[in-house]
């Protein structure tokens, strides 16, 4: 979130931050490694890992210098979005 204001601390340009948050191939829900929803101030940038045994999910607001990465070690056969990664982060929208 500091890169996006050319601020990194981990030497990450502002240029190549926005380019990783911005639509590629003409696809508006996809960056570089992410899935993005709305636009501008109200962009939210989403990542969704699983596998035997777990389900992550990393989601940010780059622009409200807000995120969080939420880790469980449970894979329950549903979509993050339908399961306790889903009320997490619904909670964390309230």
């Amino acid at each position: 979130m500091n890169a996006v204001k050319g601020e990194s601390k981990l030497g990450i340009s502002e240029s190549l931050a926005k380019e990783m948050i911005s639509p590629q191939r003409g696809k508006s829900w996809t960056g570089l490694g992410v899935f993005l929803d709305g636009s501008e101030q109200e962009l939210e940038i989403t990542s969704l890992g699983w596998g035997v045994g777990f389900q992550c999910m990393m989601v940010a607001h780059p622009h409200l210098e807000k995120g969080a990465v939420i880790m469980t070690n449970a894979e329950l056969g549903v979509h993050q979005l339908e399961g306790i990664i889903g009320e997490i982060y619904k909670s964390l929208l309230s």
